[in-house]
């Protein structure tokens, strides 16, 4: 009784060389998703620093630290006041109506200082 796979020797040599060979085009490509996810992440949520988040991921492909610190970024949501945006439920009409009530302010305390004595005179 001897080895019943012999027949398929051959098989898996080229099998193993198909494996082989195939091995770095896939790796390479896994690189590439991995290095590109936080990016297209965070530009898929609008996410206002998503060129900056791209770059770490990529870096975090070569350092592999940066790549999670990438991930969780893209996820967070920045602080409306750090981008510069207008507060959350503003519209321009209660802006105006606030730029006029501080206009009105600046007017009486004007007023009240052309009203008072002045030292000295």
């Amino acid at each position: 009784m001897g080895f019943t796979l012999q027949a398929f020797g051959p098989f898996l040599h080229w099998m193993t060389l198909g494996v082989l060979a195939a091995a770095p085009f896939l790796v390479g490509f896994l690189i590439y998703k991995l290095g590109s996810l936080p990016g297209s992440l965070a530009r898929s949520r609008m996410h206002p620093q998503a060129e900056a988040i791209g770059i770490c991921g990529w870096m975090g492909v070569i350092t592999i630290v940066l790549w999670p610190i990438a991930m969780v970024w893209a996820y967070l949501v920045p602080d409306k006041r750090e981008t510069g945006a207008p507060p959350a439920g503003s519209d321009q009409a209660s802006l105006a109506t606030k730029i006029r009530q501080v206009t009105q302010r600046i007017a009486d305390l004007e007023a009240g200082l052309a009203r008072a004595p002045v030292e000295g005179r």
